[in-house]
């Protein structure tokens, strides 16, 4: 059945909003705390996410304390953000990550970036990271000519 389709409309007038949704920028969440802390990279990122489930309940455990820890140490005499390729270099902060976690960030680009995590109240996630990944293609507004 056709019916609520315009019998005269070509394909590409069909595929058009979908051509529009994938071309849009990906939503992005609210950086306020991110900006306070001085720990959003600008907008040239994109934040891809934190790096540990931070709906589980922090577990008392020795694994977690240690991943808070090294993560913590990690970013205490850095900038706010790190190169990815620094990151799984360092032999520290790499023997707390995950496999999906490693092979994630040896997967993005060595231009992404990782830095602290933070809550949607402004507090720091201790056993998480945040990553944010480069921007790559321009928006239209930008390759306009005036």
């Amino acid at each position: 059945m056709t019916e609520g389709k315009d019998p005269g409309a070509t394909a590409t007038e069909e595929q058009r909003p979908a051509v529009e949704r994938r071309r849009a920028s990906l939503p992005q969440p609210d950086f306020t705390f991110y900006k306070k802390e001085e720990a959003w990279p600008g907008p040239k990122y994109l934040f891809v996410g934190h790096s540990y489930n931070v709906e589980i309940e922090k577990e008392a455990g020795e694994a977690v304390a240690r991943r808070s820890d090294v993560i913590s140490t990690f970013f205490k005499d850095r900038a706010k953000w790190v190169p990815v390729g620094e990151a799984v270099t360092d032999e520290r902060f790499n023997s707390i990550l995950t496999r999906f976690e490693h092979d994630l960030l040896t997967r993005l680009p060595q231009t992404s970036l990782v830095g602290r995590a933070i809550d949607t109240h402004g507090k720091l996630i201790d056993q998480s990271f945040t990553i944010w990944r480069e921007e790559r293609r321009q928006r239209r507004s930008d390759t306009k000519p005036e």
